[in-house]
């Protein structure tokens, strides 16, 4: 997700792994030497890695081999930003060596749609939309967050990220309106794997987009979640 050159001949880069969640890990060599490393450890490559303890929390990369590589995502500026703000959304909100197989299954899922040509506002947007839910900070849209009304079938509703979700009009209201058909969007991007093949219509995509900034700019204030890590005498897994 990240790779940072240090030393002379070294990287440390920040990996999302299918069996230990988010680590870091040190490369020596990578800098200097393409036959250890190859070219797993590019941007957007799922690979199998080797590793062992270091010092403190950070990992010591011993040997990759790719599984699979999506740079068809290089071919088209649009799916670089996306790709690049997913995995920022990734490595912010999954914790340290906390394991999270659903949130690495639908990273890899959204590199391969990227990488098939998926409209790539709507597949960040789903991306964001769906770890929010693993995570298990997904918000209230069915009800009031404060009253547990029921909204109207086929209305808007008023949006509060700092209480959760969707608040109704008795209970003071939100600082966001979504439609109808935002709300409904967002509900089955919530329970599907798949990411849209056509995009969405600007206003639900906008609307959206509004939300879930005001969840990242909520989340960014409050401590949601503790951040453990696991020591083990060596890993393996794979990881995008």
């Amino acid at each position: 997700m990240r790779s940072v050159d240090y030393r002379d001949s070294d990287r440390i880069v920040t990996l999302l792994t299918e069996d230990h969640g988010k680590l870091s890990a040190l490369a020596r060599g990578a800098r200097k030497s393409q036959r250890r490393f190859g070219g797993a450890l590019q941007p957007y490559v799922l690979m199998n890695a080797h590793f062992r303890p270091g010092r403190g929390e950070l990992a010591n990369l011993e040997r990759v081999s790719v599984d699979r590589s999506f740079h068809g995502i290089l071919r088209n500026l649009q799916a670089i930003g996306a790709a690049g703000a997913a995995l920022a959304v990734i490595r912010e909100r999954v914790p340290d060596h906390e394991p999270e197989p659903a949130v690495f299954d639908t990273t890899v899922r959204l590199l391969t749609a990227l990488n098939d040509g998926a409209p790539p506002e709507e597949t960040l947007l789903s991306l964001q939309i769906r770890t929010l839910a693993v995570l298990g900070f997904a918000p209230t849209l069915d009800r009031c967050v404060l009253c547990g009304k029921t909204p109207a079938a086929g209305r808007s509703a008023s949006f509060d990220a700092a209480r959760g979700g969707i608040v109704c009009r008795a209970c003071g209201g939100g600082r966001l309106v979504l439609s109808a058909a935002a709300l409904r969007r967002w509900v089955v991007v919530q329970a599907t794997s798949e990411f849209a093949a056509q995009p969405w219509p600007a206003r639900e995509r906008q609307e959206i987009r509004d939300a879930l900034a005001q969840l990242d700019a909520n989340h960014a204030t409050v401590t949601v979640r503790e951040r453990t890590a696991a020591a083990s005498s060596s890993w393996e897994g794979r990881l995008p």
